[in-house]
């Protein structure tokens, strides 16, 4: 941070309900012209990317996100609940053999990457 490398910027929509594609214009504005990658983490905000809606497991995580968000963007998270996208079939069908409660006991996680509306 000290080297101006990453830098973090506050607002508050970042720790309020509503879905992400609700993402205040000025908030938008600034992310589509100033931020290169931005990092989303956590199951809360995750949910928030997809508007905590019930998409197919395998749906892309680019044409979920990516149509909508206004800069590439990296989300982590930990799965704990039954919500999400861009993961391949094959691996939902293993987790689910693995385990009943994949999706909500925190066992998996995802690493998605879009590269943002427009690009």
């Amino acid at each position: 941070l000290d080297s101006g490398k990453w830098e973090c910027h506050e607002h508050n929509f970042w720790v309020q309900p509503p879905p992400m594609w609700n993402m205040p214009l000025p908030l938008r504005n600034e992310l589509s012209q100033n931020c290169d990658l931005a990092f989303v983490k956590g199951d809360a905000n995750y949910r928030r990317l997809l508007g905590d809606l019930e998409w197919n497991m395998s749906d892309p995580f680019q044409q979920v996100v990516g149509d909508y968000f206004p800069c590439p963007v990296c989300a982590l998270r930990t799965l704990k609940a039954e919500v999400g996208c861009g993961m391949r079939e094959e691996l939902v069908v293993r987790a689910k053999g693995l385990d009943e409660n994949w999706s909500t006991n925190g066992r998996f996680g995802v690493v998605h990457f879009s590269r943002g509306h427009g690009l």
